[in-house]
């Protein structure tokens, strides 16, 4: 009974596994987002960012410490003919200091701490925009390399049912042996074909597997197959998506960023001004000796003393001189502020013609579909024609090839230019900001 379920189970595993993943695109990305390991640094980055901002708001904030420390010194001191014992002695005491000016570091540190964070934001929007583009490119490249493969399967059924037609008139002698070796060499070709796209196509199935961290052996089915172009869709184009794109934002608040640590650079030789308020107790502190007793005799005595104090303190602290250390590192800030805005100015030009020539590819894709439908349809009735003549012997097993060839070439066109397209399509998203 028990070896019957282990294998049931075995078997139920088995079925379970071999369960082909039926995805969606939208559900591409979900699956892309979700395992990104980028994603998943972005979002601790912010988490990061947004304990580093906790922490310097508390600059603001009185500092409290404590502090205690027991003594044992032996042997007593010796003071003004008493001893000083300080066997056990202990002490103890709270400090609050309350930072009242720190030349404007500690407004600058906050100010840092909360440009960190939206880096950080943007950071992660940029990784995002990185991640569904991939998986994008992934989806529609493996739903193409799988149209391929079916067409050329196709082309096989067609090309091995003209195979026995011509076999079938070479033993009828209405047909020459040359004419059979012209359709066995195409077809050999069609498999040679066939099986580069297989090799692809397994390629293109494990690089969507990783995108969307599914197991490699997982057996994928896309459902949307059918690539729409819309033809009434309006792409917006201007300099201001470029201003949304995450990575422009990024490169405008590393420059936020320079101009604030520049203020932090020079708050190290401004006055700083801070209001302390101390308390310490001690006790266990002995002094010991000889007294008059009033008749003339010396008494040996022991005093014990346990005492507290209380303190209040305004320190106003004044850099003098370092040697023209806060002048070099200013000008290392403000040379590091150039370049972030250089930077910008590079990036920008570049995010421009990133923006254009997705824009034109994405439009010019639309014209190559309707050409390359426009093709097909014109190859395909072209076939219709030739194989209908051929069956009634008015054409020539030549002229019926070269039609099939040009129908195999106007088809891979078609599935070429739609997932061109989409891809297209994607990249214009991602250029222009959009893809969120």
């Amino acid at each position: 009974m028990k070896i019957q379920i282990i294998i049931a189970t075995l078997l139920l595993a088995f079925t379970c596994q071999a369960q082909p993943l039926v995805l969606s695109r939208k559900e591409c990305r979900e699956l892309a987002l979700t395992h990104s390991e980028d994603m998943k640094i972005s979002s601790n980055n912010i988490s990061q960012a947004e304990l580093d901002r906790k922490v310097t708001r508390n600059s603001l904030l009185p500092q409290l410490s404590g502090s205690a420390m027991g003594m044992y010194m032996a042997p007593d001191m010796d003071f003004e003919g008493m001893s000083l014992s300080m066997k056990g002695t202990w002490t103890a005491g709270l400090n609050l200091t309350q930072p009242i000016y720190a030349g404007g570091k500690i407004v600058s540190g906050i100010k840092l701490a909360k440009l960190g964070v939206e880096a950080s934001q943007e950071q992660k929007r940029a990784t995002r925009a990185n991640v569904i583009a991939d998986a994008d490119n992934a989806y529609w490249t493996y739903i193409a390399v799988t149209e391929k493969k079916r067409m050329l399967e196709s082309m096989l059924e067609y090309i091995n049912s003209i195979y026995n037609q011509v076999k079938n008139s070479v033993d009828v002698e209405m047909a020459t042996s040359a004419d059979l070796l012209r359709v066995e060499a195409k077809r050999s070709d069609f498999n040679y074909q066939l099986e580069k796209v297989i090799n692809g196509l397994e390629m293109c199935r494990m690089n969507l597997c990783n995108v969307i961290g599914v197991d490699f052996s997982t057996q994928i089915v896309p459902t949307d197959t059918t690539i729409m172009v819309n033809q009434s869709a309006t792409y917006p184009f201007g300099q201001n998506l470029i201003a949304n794109r995450p990575e422009y934002r990024l490169l405008q608040k590393q420059i936020d960023i320079s101009q604030e640590q520049i203020k932090q650079v020079r708050a190290d030789y401004l006055p700083t001004l801070a209001l302390s308020a101390g308390y310490s107790y001690f006790g266990n502190l002995k002094m010991k000796g000889f007294a008059d007793d009033g008749t003339g005799n010396n008494m040996p005595f022991t005093q014990r003393y346990n005492d507290d104090s209380f303190s209040l303190m305004l320190s106003l602290s004044v850099p003098i001189w370092n040697w023209g250390e806060g002048h070099k590192k200013v000008k290392k800030q403000k040379l590091a502020l150039e370049n972030a805005r250089l930077d910008l100015e590079k990036n920008n030009r570049l995010m421009s013609i990133e923006l254009k020539n997705a824009y034109n590819n994405l439009h010019s894709s639309e014209s190559l579909i309707a050409t390359a439908e426009a093709g097909e349809r014109d190859a395909a009735e072209a076939l219709r024609v030739m194989t209908d003549r051929y069956e009634v012997g008015m054409c020539t097993l030549t002229d019926l090839l070269e039609a099939q060839s040009q129908w195999h070439s106007a088809r891979s066109n078609l599935i070429e230019a739609k997932t061109q397209y989409k891809i297209n399509e994607t990249d214009y998203l991602h250029a222009a900001g959009l893809l969120e």
